[in-house]
């Protein structure tokens, strides 16, 4: 069986990063300046708590704003959730360090904050502290069974977004204790201009989708729209970056290969090219990534905030998401392209995830997909008009260097 039109990428070997035989430089990272200090277990500080070294959503986040709160001379200590050092190197050498040193550090919490980046199912009910801060984020129009009453263990929960502060509410979560501090992008790297990664298999015009393989996250979708709407001829290509976080042994491209030929009813060799990019990518290598598009797509069902979209933004690509969730506390018809729903639905009996039985996520309209994927092959000039908004956004709204003087603000707050 051939599987032409598919192509699979494993970004841990070398030789596929450069094929062309010369490897494209990373944009240089901008990393909060350290203070030269000693910290002390006997002055208080913050306890921070999270993922920090998986790659994960939580910790693309909360090592940035661990450094952030650091570097504004806040005596902290980290504690490392998961993965206790960066094994798959994905953070750059000068963070790594840093927060290794931070792990060592020791401060008094009898006067300071505790402060823990996870679901809530995870929090900590014991280590206390003169206050007690959980951040978390979820995607659906409720959050799990008994999350409430987890989070009012704690003094107040800092969520990304608008949209979560209404549906922890409307689960029980006193209002009074949530706090929306947005995240961030580092527009020093994820920025317009940086070399783009040579892949095999590319196109003139390529999409790119960055998501975490579950349903979520609407590859059904968004296979359906761009296998329905492009035909093999086409001088368009999807690249699909795809981490395995939430299924870690399936073979991706049988599961893809399958999908084609089962669910879409195509022959491989007929269907347009699909470019699979399986496994981690270290952070200041992902822009090259983002360059190698003209476009990024991600019909997603539900997010906390959508980091991918912040990044693509930031890059300056025209972006097509949902109309619904954590994204629209950036994402708006001036800026993006925004796919219509076919309403609210259940998720199946036997989605991948049984936390979000029974709740409500958005059902991003196939039809009104492959029309914006269209759309944004076709009226480029406009297209980039509606990219660079949303990129000069990123810069003066949700850049780091705008977004981490807000947290350090609240610790300050916090610390009296």
């Amino acid at each position: 069986m051939s599987r032409s039109a598919l192509t699979t990428v494993h970004p841990k070997l070398d030789r596929v990063l450069q094929p062309s035989g010369k490897q494209p430089q990373a944009p240089q990272q901008s990393l909060p300046t350290h203070f030269p200090r000693e910290t002390s277990k006997h002055l208080p500080g913050v306890l921070f708590r999270g993922f920090i070294f998986d790659g994960s959503g939580y910790s693309e986040e909360t090592w940035v704003e661990a450094l952030g709160v650091d570097s504004a001379g806040i005596n902290i200590q980290v504690e490392a959730i998961g993965a206790p050092h960066d094994l798959r190197k994905l953070l750059p050498d000068g963070a790594s360090a840093r927060l290794e040193e931070l792990i060592r550090h020791r401060i008094s919490l009898n006067r300071g904050v505790f402060y823990m980046c996870a679901p809530p199912d995870m929090f900590d009910r014991h280590t206390s502290g003169k206050y007690r801060i959980g951040r978390t984020m979820f995607e659906t129009d409720r959050i799990p069974e008994g999350w409430a009453e987890l989070c009012m263990t704690m003094d107040e929960i800092w969520v990304p977004c608008q949209f979560n502060v209404e549906t922890f509410a409307g689960a029980g979560v006193e209002r009074s204790r949530l706090r929306v501090l947005h995240p961030g992008v580092d527009t020093s790297i994820f920025r317009p201009g940086v070399q783009p990664l040579a892949l095999p298999q590319t196109r003139a015009f390529n999409f790119l989708s960055v998501f975490d393989w579950h349903e979520r996250k609407g590859y059904d979708v968004l296979l359906r729209a761009y296998l329905s709407e492009f035909r093999s001829d086409e001088d368009v290509a999807l690249i699909l970056k795809v981490y395995q976080i939430n299924d870690p042994v399936s073979d991706l491209e049988a599961k893809i290969a399958h999908f084609i030929e089962r669910r879409a009813n195509m022959r491989l060799e007929d269907s347009p090219p699909i470019v699979l990019v399986n496994g981690f990518i270290p952070q200041s290598r992902m822009p090259q990534l983002y360059a190698a598009a003209q476009a990024f797509v991600l019909p997603s069902r539900g997010e906390g905030y959508g980091r991918p979209y912040m990044e693509a933004m930031a890059c300056r690509l025209p972006v097509i998401g949902t109309r619904w969730s954590g994204q629209m506390e950036f994402m708006s018809d001036a800026n993006s392209y925004l796919v219509e729903l076919d309403g609210l639905v259940e998720p199946p009996a036997d989605v991948d995830m049984e936390y979000y039985s029974g709740h409500l996520w958005a059902q991003p309209s196939v039809d009104d997909l492959r029309a914006k994927m269209r759309h944004v092959v076709t009226h480029r000039e406009e297209t980039q008009a509606r990219a660079l908004r949303g990129h000069e956004q990123m810069v003066s709204r949700f850049s780091w260097d705008a977004v981490l003087p807000q947290w350090v603000e609240q610790f300050r707050r916090l610390l009296g």
